[in-house]
């Protein structure tokens, strides 16, 4: 039974590269203030988003086991580089252990700032249906895009655009 829905979710992925925005279950989100919440980063330092207020913010819900999840990684990382002074680029790791996701970002040589949602309560208050799941919230706070599954250049650009990034 996992083993068809995982194979049913990647063929899902596959059908998304290249195609417009899509909204996880849960549209009312878009348009809204984004849930507020707190937590630790793989230095031990909490980081909380609403201290982030009037910087444009990407979130990016991940797993170790999501192969999509690394394959987008550099993508991340070179957004994070390229606009690091007016665009904050969080991965969230969902339910993986410190250990892990600090051997996986070293391996990988990811430098992007990575939180620790291990009892994965911020992927709930996300409603969070799948990974990778990319949320761009403006400078005022306000979600303006859910995009479910690897992004593309182009699709990241375009919900960019949607947060005032150009």
């Amino acid at each position: 039974m996992i083993c068809t829905i995982t194979v049913l979710s990647l063929g899902f992925l596959k059908l998304l590269k290249d195609k417009p925005p899509v909204f996880v279950e849960y549209p009312q989100f878009r348009g809204s203030p984004a849930p507020d919440f707190s937590l630790p980063s793989l230095n031990g330092k909490n980081l909380k988003l609403s201290d982030l207020r009037g910087k444009a913010v990407v979130i990016n819900f991940w797993t170790i086991w999501c192969d999509p999840c690394k394959e987008e990684m550099p993508l991340l990382e070179s957004l994070s580089e390229e606009y690091g002074a007016e665009l904050a680029v969080i991965a969230i790791n969902e339910g993986d252990s410190a250990a892990g996701t600090e051997n996986f970002l070293e391996e990988e040589n990811i430098q992007l700032t990575a939180l620790l949602d291990e009892d994965r309560k911020v992927g709930e208050k996300y409603k969070i249906g799948g990974y990778p799941t990319s949320i761009f919230i403006d400078k005022e706070g306000i979600i303006q895009a859910i995009y479910l599954g690897e992004l593309s250049q182009k699709q990241l650009k375009s919900n960019l655009r949607l947060i005032g990034i150009k």
